[in-house]
């Protein structure tokens, strides 16, 4: 079983944990769905980039009350799409291969991490760890667990 001084479940604002001040630790970084997290791939950055093409064609159209003469002609959403996983899919892969090739002492598992006791991960590779220091920054989606669904509340 290998030992880390750091694991940080999730590759997205936990990725940004690791600096100059951990030179010289071990490291385990586990993600099981995109590297770089929800707001890269596709919640703040792409849907920011997707209203900004939504406010250029809205310009487009009101444009006639500052004096300009202009039509929207199409909004063609296949262009708009690639246009933005094109600039976001380079970036989560960059940071993917700078943990995973350019940093020594820290190994990426690709997987659903699951505690199996204190400080001791199942990393869903068919591999078990340990580590000092556990940081989960895998992010949460709402749930309402079975128990207290079922009784009434």
């Amino acid at each position: 079983m290998t030992h880390y001084d750091l694991a940080i479940i999730g590759s997205g604002s936990g990725n940004s944990l690791p600096d100059e001040r951990f030179d010289g630790k071990k490291i385990a970084i586990l993600e099981e769905g995109t590297f770089g997290g929800t707001c890269l791939n596709v919640g703040c950055i792409p849907t920011k980039m997707f209203v900004y093409a939504a406010e250029v064609a809205r310009t487009i159209t009101t444009a006639e009350k500052y004096g300009v003469d202009a039509t929207l002609d199409g909004v063609r959403w296949s262009d708009i799409v690639k246009r933005v996983f094109g600039r976001i899919d380079p970036i989560s892969a960059g940071g993917e291969r700078y943990r995973s090739e350019d940093s020594p002492n820290t190994t990426v598992y690709r997987g659903h991490a699951t505690f199996t006791g204190d400080k001791t991960i199942d990393t869903g590779t068919g591999e078990t760890i340990t580590a000092d220091q556990v940081v989960i920054a895998a992010g949460s989606r709402p749930i309402i667990p079975e128990e207290i669904a079922s009784s009434g509340v």
